[in-house]
Formats: structure tokens, sequence, C-alpha cells
């Protein structure tokens, strides 16, 4: 007997796939590689173009946003992203922070509370309890 377990990933990623098969156009982004992109974007000076380019994306997936170690500049550059979104397309997140635990990775806790602010204004959170399903098995 195969498991039913879904974690995080799973769930945010069979709803993107929903999304996709009702025609919106979206992308899946682990969080280090958006984060990677966001820095980047900074040398060549195309943060902007970055951000359109993730904003005209109807369905926007950022898995696995924590622990991550970031600089100002990405934070701000997230945080513009966000606000782009807010009330505009949806956005799913997934981490295993707590909300209070996000300064911590943003660093700048007003940047942070602005943020939660809008992403908590009109989301859904759901919280998945039990087992890490990449505990050893046996």
């Amino acid at each position: 007997m195969g498991s039913t377990a879904v974690g995080k990933t799973g769930l945010a990623s069979g709803l993107l796939l929903k999304a996709l098969q009702n025609g919106y156009r979206g992308l899946f982004i682990r969080a280090q590689d958006l984060f990677e992109e966001m820095y980047a974007s900074l040398a060549d000076r195309a943060s902007r173009k970055l951000i359109r380019r993730l904003v005209r994306i109807d369905v926007l997936l950022v898995d696995e946003l924590s622990y991550l170690n970031l600089r100002p500049e990405q934070t701000n550059i997230f945080f513009k992203l966000m606000e782009e979104r807010y009330r505009r397309k949806p956005t799913i997140l997934t981490t295993n922070l707590e909300y209070d635990q996000w300064h911590q990775l943003l660093g700048n806790k007003d940047l942070t509370e602005a943020l939660l602010s809008r992403l908590r204004h009109q989301c859904q959170t759901i919280r998945i309890n039990g087992p890490s399903l990449r505990e050893p098995q046996g």
C-alpha cells in the first residue's frame, strides 16, 4: 500500500496544476532560484524587467521560502514583486516558517510586517501538521 500523504510542495503543485488545466499561465520556482535570479538582476539593472515578467504570470508558486541567507536588496525586490502581485494575481508560497519568524528570513522587520499585512489580507493559510514525509522508513 502506498502512502497518500501529501506535503506542502505537493499540495501547492496540485493547485498550480489545476490552474494550468484551466488555462492560466503559471510558474513553479524554488525560492532559492528566485532570490538568486533577483540578485543577478541587480548586476545588469534588470530587476524591473524581472518583476514585470513575474507579475504577468497568472499563478506564481514560490516553493520553500525558508532558511535562506538573503541580502537586503533581494528582500526589497521580493517585496516589490509581492506588492505588484497583491490583489491582482494569486501567489502560492510554501514555507516551514510561522509568520512571526519571517523577519528572521527577510531581515527588515518593518518591511516584513508590511509584506505580511498584504499577504495575509486575502490569503488562505494551510498548515500541514504531522511527521515529515522525508523521515527514514523502517
